[in-house]
């Protein structure tokens, strides 16, 4: 008796959980079917299902050079993502594990320009690239990226790196490593997963980002963001090719968070649990 309540639990938790995933993915379904469907059925009504499909946004979308906008994303999000990684790591470690005069302070107002609204910084950004030479170019734009995903990646690494035992390093250190062999051969490899995890995030809030590209590029250099308004025209909104551009924007996330579910994962519950 108590077998067949069990299997009947979990046949109930197992629909509840396709009901769940269903609906969440419904709107990714919706926008998926818009990407085949002629205009002429678009907005039909009851909605149609069943259509003969056409490939003419896909068209539309490759000729207007979408492909091009979705490559400089790409790459924004990419090196933007790496520098921080390079730079935000030794930072995160040093917040976590050293006495620095005013480190709480220094932390807060790092943590600060996180908090802030984006416009707060990027009329700053404006003023100041436009007197360098900066705006609109990808090297602006990359490093107007790395200060706002800088922040949050050091203040989540840094609980990263307080979770890992002082003790590891002290043995190491012991054994005669100097601090740069302990953080290449000991504290690296133990915050792999951490580092995996908020570089994903990071990526994505660069991959999104609108306002910096849309207020620092947006004439020479258009990121894909910036780039979708330009499907709205003056006959109207040009929605098939909309919902292919919604579909590829979602692709690069998705093959990111396929091929690296085990370290965010790892990464995101590192720390969770405590002996």
């Amino acid at each position: 008796m108590a077998k067949k309540e069990s299997k009947a639990a979990s046949i109930l938790w197992t629909l509840a959980v396709i009901a769940l995933a269903l609906v969440t993915l419904f709107p990714v379904i919706w926008l998926t079917a818009m990407m085949f469907k002629p205009d002429t059925v678009m907005f039909q009504r009851p909605t149609a299902w069943l259509f003969e499909p056409t490939l003419d946004h896909f068209k539309y979308v490759i000729e207007s050079g979408f492909l091009g906008y979705l490559g400089q994303s790409f790459l924004l999000a990419t090196i933007s993502t790496l520098l921080v990684v390079l730079v935000g790591t030794p930072a995160a470690y040093a917040f976590a594990r050293f006495e620095i005069k005013g480190r709480d302070d220094l932390f807060l107002f790092i943590l600060g320009t996180r908090m802030a609204p984006p416009i707060c910084l990027v009329i700053p950004f404006y003023l100041i690239f436009s007197k360098v030479g900066l705006l609109d170019t990808f090297t602006g734009l990359t490093l107007a990226y790395l200060t706002f995903n800088l922040s949050f990646y050091v203040w989540v690494l840094r609980s990263f790196c307080r979770d890992l035992p002082v003790e590891i390093e002290e043995a190491a250190t012991l054994e005669g490593w100097s601090r740069l062999q302990v953080m290449w051969r000991v504290v690296l490899p133990l915050l792999r997963s951490g580092i995996v995890a908020t570089a994903v995030l990071c990526f994505i809030f660069a991959w999104n980002e609108f306002l910096f590209a849309f207020m620092l590029g947006g004439h020479e250099l258009k990121t894909l963001p910036v780039a979708i308004p330009l499907l709205i025209t003056t006959q109207g909104v040009r929605w098939g090719e909309m919902a292919v551009v919604g579909v590829i924007a979602l692709v690069p996330v998705l093959i990111g968070v396929f091929f690296l579910q085990k370290s965010i994962v790892r990464g995101l519950t590192l720390g969770a649990v405590k002996g």
